[in-house]
């Protein structure tokens, strides 16, 4: 009965299984997984990152717990015709997600470089929409956060699981979810709060005097981002001791993979 936590797995999935397996994950001996947002873009294999976990939480509901990270929200927004579709799919990496589900249709080739029109984009959006139809709702309904109370079983102390932070001095209540999705400096340079958190979002090594393999740690803050968006690698850390299993993407594709045709 062992909990994990990992973040930021950016459509790596075959790193992010590598990790599983090398941890001897199993929810049928109890053990417990928080994924602490970004499941998605950029990385090949978004979809099989995604539908994999929605999958898993189906029968373990009190054991796989899926956390809203900035790359969701921006999907999210994507699929209901809201937010900036170039700044998602060009710069963000939601091409990547998009040619991922929509699989073999001719229609992915249009989200290989360049932005698509927003005609092609609508035509994208209603495939996905109509061949996933719980996905909007299952995006809609992920929590921006998680508290974890104090485990009297293991000792572990009561932690909060957020994808990129908090704004030091607002209670947690009235923050706003723009930095609890987005948040960087202000939150890892300046937070003091008692309350531990572990974060993904800003990768361990662009974090402050980061040195070495692990998560990142400053006082009372645990930065677990491995950087697969930028296919450096995926971690998986225990909780609370924070021993971690470190995938690199290179181990698993020594290449970057860009797929056109299924």
């Amino acid at each position: 009965m062992t909990t994990y936590f990992v973040s930021d797995i950016h459509g790596q999935y075959e790193a992010f299984q590598k990790t599983l397996q090398d941890a001897s994950f199993s929810p049928n001996q109890g053990d417990k997984l928080y994924v602490i947002g970004d499941m998605i873009d950029r990385g090949p294999q978004s979809k099989e990152v995604l539908l994999g976990l929605l999958e898993l939480r189906q029968p373990y509901p009190q054991q796989v717990f899926l956390i809203k990270g900035n790359h969701e929200q921006m999907f999210e927004d994507w699929l209901t015709g809201r937010g900036n579709a170039e700044n998602y799919l060009r710069f963000n990496g939601g091409d990547a997600t998009l040619r991922s589900l929509l699989g073999n249709h001719p229609l992915r080739r249009a989200f290989v470089g360049g932005l698509p029109t927003p005609g092609i984009q609508e035509e994208a959006r209603q495939i996905i929409l109509t061949k996933y139809p719980f996905l909007l709702p299952a995006l809609n309904s992920l929590p921006l956060y998680i508290e974890l109370p104090t485990d009297e079983r293991t000792g572990a102390p009561a932690v909060l699981l957020v994808h990129a932070g908090v704004r030091p001095g607002i209670p947690l209540a009235e923050q706003n979810p723009e930095d609890l999705l987005w948040i960087r400096e202000p939150f890892y340079d300046y937070y003091q709060g008692e309350m531990p958190i572990v974060f993904g979002h800003t990768p361990v090594p662009k974090l402050p005097g980061y040195r070495g393999t692990g998560p990142w740690r400053r006082d009372n803050i645990i930065g677990i981002d491995g950087g697969a968006a930028y296919r450096r690698g995926v971690m998986l850390v225990k909780w609370p001791s924070l021993q971690s299993i470190f995938v690199p993407i290179q181990d698993v594709h020594p290449y970057p993979i860009v797929q056109v045709n299924g």
